[in-house]
């Protein structure tokens, strides 16, 4: 009867439980915006309503830095044919980043040139979520795909609500309802994964 070797990141010899590759900084990003979609969207809020938005979405963000700090985020700088992995994906999501900015930037000032601003935290949310599809299939990771969806749903749910001659619903919808979407899921992108 032979010994199994032991894992070496753990003693025990269990599977290892970590923060899948690529979870910290679409984690990070997905609460960044989500926080700030919420700081954007609530202007028009009560004041008691605004702050008791912006409150839970910094408490939300307050827990995912915690939940990093126990998880010890990604592990980056590994060796051998995972290492190579990892820089290629990293190439392939730093390009996404980048078409991504290209398309806000264009189509918020197209929106705006049209006379629709209201429509760019649409247009926005359309564009983060679509994002997450990228990083998630970039990351093998499916939790962004959840995000991505649900995130993308909120932004055409603007459009909706722009055709459906309701825009004071569109902050909501790809604004207030995107952020805390975003801050959820960027909490949940953090728990560990078998390896």
């Amino acid at each position: 009867m032979t010994a199994e070797a032991p894992d070496p990141d753990h003693t025990t010899g269990l599977s290892t439980r970590r923060t899948a590759d690529g979870a910290e900084i679409g984690a990070l990003i997905g609460a960044g915006f989500g926080l700030l979609f919420l700081v954007l969207n609530t202007v028009q809020f009560s004041t008691l309503g605004r702050t008791l938005v912006i409150t839970v979405g910094v408490v939300v963000f307050a827990v995912r830095g915690l939940l990093r700090k126990r998880g010890g985020g990604d592990r980056l700088g590994a060796s051998g044919d995972s290492g190579r992995r990892e820089r290629t994906s990293w190439r392939a999501y730093w390009i996404i980043v980048l078409i991504e900015a290209v398309l806000l930037f264009a189509g918020t000032r197209l929106l705006a040139s049209l006379g629709h601003s209201e429509l760019g935290v649409a247009w926005v949310a359309v564009v983060v979520g679509t994002h997450f599809f990228a990083l998630g299939w970039v990351f093998e990771l499916d939790r962004f795909h959840v995000l991505a969806t649900a995130v993308t749903l909120c932004g055409i749910g603007g459009f909706i609500a722009f055709f459906a001659a309701a825009p004071a619903f569109i902050p909501v919808i790809s604004g207030v309802i995107s952020g805390f979407v975003l801050l959820a899921v960027a909490v949940w992108a953090l728990a560990p994964t078998e390896r």
